[in-house]
């Protein structure tokens, strides 16, 4: 009898979610376990009957049809069934039946309900729905990381600290010994209350002294105008987001009705964190010669590792990544500048998909482009062409590789003038076929990281206007979509391939990742929604009453649930010297998370279905 007993605690130790509760709570259920063999086509449960046990297959199959006649699932070893029945009250819906020589273990509705009551992770397993369940998983990696940043506010991190401040009248001379007198590095400029500047050590050191300028020269001509600011309220994740791509190490923080309350430095967030994303978008930020980025940017895969390892949630990794990767480009066009001189006309970089959308991560190759402003002539043309090689080349030795696809600046036709982008987009949205959405989808979602913001705007609001009158366009997006090929069989088996070393993985980005990316891309257009992240577009659509909000948020919970397996995967290959990929091994993960997996892929593949009813035309 003991040696059963203990046989069983061992089994259920490692059987989701019995493994989540504590060893003495695991023995006195053990204890209620009664074991049942059942022969191949044995009838175990009958649709209508009353059931009143929890099972769990120890070994053999079963399956289940409803009603007794559509198969709903079949389950292997470690399969939970029956557990819905117990929730609605005992009435059996689903007929379970043997495939094969079959044990199982049955734990007592009373016990369930008991457990259920004392395990938050024992519930949230058995919650009502596979969203709930996904939702209790993002809870859960949330909960079990170390940092919180979207609950720590700037102002709770610099609480109740006066900045020191003069007027934009004061002499370099007294802002300095105001600065050496209070021990500040960083000095706020203000009229009136309101901030009209910064000015920094930094500053002092390139703007005064290299510039041999008079110390009785007004602090207003030397100062930053207008600084990037954040409300006090914002989170530290936006500030550090803020800061990496923007290579500064201080950020203004504003009262509710503007009034300057702190200045926030890397200092203070790398004393709470020790992080070093800051730091290496300072490095890339100050890279004089394009070997220098190309060094700080060899520094990006290495941090990413860190953060993973230091308890970053996945969009908070995606933002910084994505961040550090727009500072790089950045950086890019400006040393490519300084090589080519002055562009002759406005221009903006364009950057598309994954960096445009925020949610980068390593190993990610280079989407760009270039939008030039329609006064552009012939020798402006031949400028751009060599800057755009430049930019790609630099970003290439950089890590961020060559497109396979060719979207880069070095291509002509990634250099438009806005006009011809807007007729490009124009054939895009009025004329479509499959092949060109194919190659078209990721040009929607694209953001300027440097040059002219305003070009890139007149280009992309005629753009969302034509997407939102197209509902043709809209349903070729839609189509485009479902060619996705979730990993997820009807009976809840995952379907998987087998890599080069003969092992079983899922893409997950592209399995996984892309399709709920490619259903919120489609219905923010169809909607006319400026936002392209995929986080944001969701929101937007329930915002506007577009999507039901449960669906939204499953949508965003199956998102962050794959990405932090594929963050936790890509990381694991940094640190061992591999090049990151997409390519995940259920085999790697515990039971729980394939669970969790399945959930996920039941989410999205039930949004691809409705993106097909609701805009495709019930096709695909």
């Amino acid at each position: 009898m003991a040696s059963e007993l203990s046989e069983i605690e061992s089994f259920l130790k490692a059987t989701a979610p019995f493994d989540r509760l504590g060893d003495e709570e695991l023995r006195a259920i053990v204890r209620k376990i009664t074991v049942r063999y059942y022969r191949s086509g044995d009838e175990i449960l009958r649709s209508g009957e009353h059931n009143d046990f929890l099972f769990v297959v120890r070994s053999g199959a079963v399956e289940l049809r409803l009603a007794g006649d559509e198969l709903t699932a079949r389950l292997e070893r470690g399969g939970c069934f029956a557990f819905p029945s117990l929730l609605r009250g005992g009435e059996v819906r689903n007929t379970t039946t043997a495939l094969e020589d079959t044990l199982c273990y049955l734990l007592p509705a009373d016990d369930f309900h008991a457990l259920r009551e004392s395990s938050q992770g024992f519930r949230d397993y058995f919650a009502d729905s596979e969203q709930e369940r996904i939702r209790s998983a993002v809870r859960d990696l949330k909960r079990n990381r170390s940092q919180s940043l979207e609950q720590i506010t700037i102002g709770s991190l610099v609480p109740h600290r006066e900045p020191v401040s003069c007027s934009p009248n004061l002499s370099i001379a007294d802002a300095a010994s105001l600065m050496s007198d209070r021990d500040v590095s960083t000095l706020a400029v203000c009229s009136e209350g309101r901030l009209k500047g910064i000015f920094t050590d930094k500053d002092l050191r390139n703007r005064v002294v290299a510039m041999r300028r008079s110390l009785d020269a007004p602090i207003s001509e030397v100062m930053t105008p207008s600084p990037l600011t954040l409300p006090e309220g914002a989170s530290l994740s936006e500030a550090m987001g803020m800061m990496a791509a923007g290579g500064f190490r201080h950020i203004p923080a504003l009262g509710p009705t503007g009034e300057l309350r702190a200045i926030l430095s890397a200092t203070d967030i790398l004393a709470h964190l020790g992080d070093s994303a800051i730091d290496t978008g300072m490095l890339v930020s100050n890279s004089a010669t394009a070997e220098a980025l190309i060094a700080a940017s060899k520094q990006i895969p290495e941090g990413f590792a860190r953060m993973e390892a230091g308890g970053f949630h996945a969009e908070h990794t995606m933002r910084f990544t994505s961040a550090l990767g727009e500072a790089v480009h950045r950086r890019a066009a400006q040393l490519a500048e300084a090589e080519l001189g002055p562009p002759p006309v406005p221009y903006a970089l364009l950057a598309f998909g994954s960096l445009a959308r925020g949610e980068q991560l390593v190993g990610s190759d280079q989407d760009n482009g270039i939008v030039m402003d329609d006064a552009v002539d012939g020798a402006g043309r031949e400028y751009f062409a060599a800057l755009g090689a430049r930019v790609s080349d630099i970003l290439d030795d950089a890590g961020y590789v060559y497109c396979n696809g060719g979207i880069m600046a070095m291509n002509a036709d990634q250099r438009l003038t806005v006009g011809e982008w807007q007729d490009r987009y124009s054939r895009w949205i009025s004329d479509p076929d499959e092949d060109s959405i194919l190659r078209a989808t990721i040009f929607f979602d694209m953001r300027a990281v440097h040059g002219s913001a305003e070009l890139a705007a007149n280009l992309r609001g005629p753009v969302l206007e034509q997407a939102k009158s197209s509902p043709l366009f809209v349903s070729y997006l839609a189509r485009d979509a479902q060619r996705s090929r979730v990993p997820l069989g009807i009976f809840r088996n995952l379907v998987l391939e087998k890599s080069a070393d003969g092992e079983k993985v899922f893409d997950a980005k592209a399995q996984a990742i892309l399709p709920v990316i490619d259903i919120a891309r489609s219905l923010a257009l169809s909607e006319g929604i400026a936002a392209v992240g995929t986080l944001e577009r969701l929101d937007a659509l329930a915002d506007a009453g577009k999507m039901a909000r449960g669906d939204a948020e499953s949508l965003k919970d199956a998102f962050l649930l794959v990405n932090e397996l594929r963050i936790a995967h890509q990381a694991a290959q940094v640190r061992a010297g591999i090049a990151p990929d997409n390519r995940i091994a259920p085999a790697n993960l515990s039971p729980l998370e394939r669970d969790y997996l399945k959930d996920a892929f039941s989410v999205v593949r039930s949004g691809l279905e409705s993106l097909k009813r609701n805009l495709a035309g019930g096709i695909a």
